[in-house]
């Protein structure tokens, strides 16, 4: 899994059997100061770490880590790199939060049978809910709708603070300049992605291309309670990077059900199809919480159904602003919610060693801090 930021140019280096990264740290909220949080960000990393790659040596510097991994490969750069995600993990109702194009909630416009709310309910085709071709947009797009909303303010668990985007103009010559630092080809026809998101400007600012100014870039900014989450990947191995054509987006109201401090005993497991998958138990509160979440999607699944179609109704899981999995809940099958007793897995395009992955970060919690390679 990646951090959902653009590709970074990795300052790593592999020596005689030797990985060497340098992070830098970037606060994640508004405020905060990134070396109040350093000395846990290292523990929490070098514990992940530890478990996939033995002698990993993890030191402190000046607003930044730097990882030294003795008898790896170049070839798990971006394996380390993936590990170094704050992997903060988000559990939403799906149809409450997810916007139509034209900014009202799903779940708002289904009765009417808005062909928008409806792909992005229930999917379109073979795609299904939460995957490109959903109702789904590029991020242009997507940041482009979220910065017309309004804050939206509560005492739930929402980030705090607006986000910031930057992007170049189809065809300009910042999107050329852009594109030769990231190694990609540059589309003549669509904005392209330079930078975010971001909680401060002074980060977004940092995070621009080799080459690229602020005042050659269009800033959007996100308001407190919105957020744009990345269409789950066919390939949670090879997910496409946030500045890739191939990715899609959705946009959000950002309250959120439960989050990754809500489960116990995260671990890799298979599915009833022998598919890789992690399965985790929830906390007290976390299941009280769950049961509450999937009972009113249930019952908006019922009373929407009254209209002689079946619309099941979903939750969505989302790691640092990527969608993982939108499953439904059978109202039917589940009339009251599910009760969370034998807990929950997460299921999609896993291999053994990302759904591994995935677990190891989760188990050992999130980071308090961005990290990005420099």
């Amino acid at each position: 899994m990646s951090s959902g930021r653009g590709p970074r140019r990795a300052g790593s280096r592999a020596q005689g059997g030797r990985v060497r990264i340098v992070f830098r740290a970037a606060a994640l909220n508004p405020g905060s100061l990134p070396g109040q949080s350093l000395e846990r960000a290292s523990d929490i990393l070098r514990q992940r770490l530890s478990s996939v790659f033995p002698g990993v040596r993890v030191s402190r510097g000046e607003n930044r880590l730097v990882v030294v991994i003795p008898n790896a490969r170049s070839a798990d750069r971006a394996r380390i790199v993936a590990l170094a995600a704050p992997a903060r993990l988000e559990f939403y109702d799906w149809e409450a939060n997810a916007l139509t194009p034209s900014g009202k909630p799903v779940a708002n416009q289904l009765q009417a049978q808005d062909p928008n709310a409806l792909s992005i309910s229930q999917g379109s085709g073979s795609a299904a809910p939460g995957t490109a071709g959903s109702g789904s947009m590029s991020l242009y797009d997507a940041v482009k709708l979220a910065s017309k909303q309004a804050p939206e303010t509560s005492s739930d668990k929402a980030r705090p603070g607006p986000a910031y985007y930057m992007f170049g103009a189809p065809g300009s010559d910042t999107c050329k300049v852009a594109a030769g630092d990231q190694g990609t080809s540059p589309s003549v026809a669509a904005h392209c992605y330079l930078s975010g998101p971001d909680r401060n400007k002074q980060a977004l600012i940092s995070g621009l291309p080799n080459g690229v100014t602020c005042s050659e870039a269009e800033m959007l900014v996100v308001p407190r309670g919105i957020t744009v989450l990345q269409a789950v990947p066919a390939s949670f191995a090879h997910p496409p990077a946030m500045s890739s054509a191939a990715a899609d987006f959705f946009v959000l109201k950002d309250h959120m059900s439960l989050l990754g401090s809500d489960i116990t005993n995260p671990r890799s497991s298979i599915d009833s199809a022998s598919n890789p998958d992690v399965k985790f138990g929830f906390s007290a509160t976390g299941k009280h919480e769950f049961r509450s979440a999937t009972s009113a999607i249930a019952h908006r699944g019922k009373f929407i159904s009254r209209l002689g179609q079946t619309l099941n109704q979903h939750f969505a899981v989302a790691l640092d602003n990527k969608l993982i999995t939108v499953p439904s809940i059978d109202f039917k099958q589940y009339p009251d919610g599910i009760i969370g007793d034998h807990g929950a897995d997460i299921t999609g395009g896993f291999t053994a060693q990302s759904a591994r992955d995935l677990a190891t970060m989760l188990r050992f919690g999130p980071l308090p801090i961005n990290l990005m390679a420099h």
